[in-house]
C-alpha cells in the first residue's frame, strides 16, 4: 500500500491543525493565568482563532477530497476507454482523423436523404349559419 502525495498533504494539514490548536490553547492559558480574574478578550480571541483554524482545515481537506475524487474519476474513465477501445481496435482499422468526407458532402447527402416535411391537413371551413358565442 503506497501513499501518494495527496495522502501526505492530507496528513500535513492535520498536523498543522493540531500544532495550531495546541499553540492557540497555550497562548490562551498563558494570557488567562497572567491576568487577574478571567479576562474576556483572550478567551474571545481564542474562540475566534479556534473557529478560524477549524474553517481553514476544513477547507483544505475539502479541496484535497475533491482533487482525490477527480483523479479517481479520471483514472476510471481512462480504464473504461481502454477497455472499450481494445475490442474495437482489434476488429476495425483506425482511420486518420481528417480522412473522412467533407462537411459539404455530408450536408448534401443529408438533404438528399431527407423527405419533404409532412403538412397537417387544413381545417374544414365553418358553416355560415352557426354562431360562435353560446346563447342563453
Amino acid at each position: 500500500m503506497r501513499a501518494d502525495i495527496m495522502t501526505w498533504v492530507n496528513r500535513a494539514v492535520a498536523v498543522v491543525f493540531l500544532i495550531g490548536l495546541l499553540a492557540l490553547l497555550g497562548v490562551m492559558v498563558v494570557l488567562i493565568r497572567s491576568a487577574e480574574g478571567v479576562p474576556p478578550l483572550p478567551v474571545f480571541i481564542g474562540v475566534i482563532g479556534l473557529v478560524g483554524l477549524i474553517l481553514l482545515a476544513g477547507a483544505c481537506l475539502a479541496l484535497i477530497s475533491v482533487a482525490l475524487s477527480a483523479r479517481r474519476g479520471a483514472e476510471a474513465l481512462e480504464r473504461l476507454s481502454r477497455a472499450e477501445a481494445a475490442p474495437r481496435l482489434a476488429s476495425e482499422k483506425v482511420k486518420a482523423p481528417f480522412d473522412g468526407p467533407s462537411l459539404r458532402e455530408v450536408v448534401k447527402e443529408a438533404q438528399a436523404d431527407a423527405e419533404p416535411p409532412v403538412k397537417a391537413p387544413s381545417r374544414p371551413d365553418r358553416p355560415a349559419g352557426r354562431v360562435l358565442v353560446a346563447q342563453r
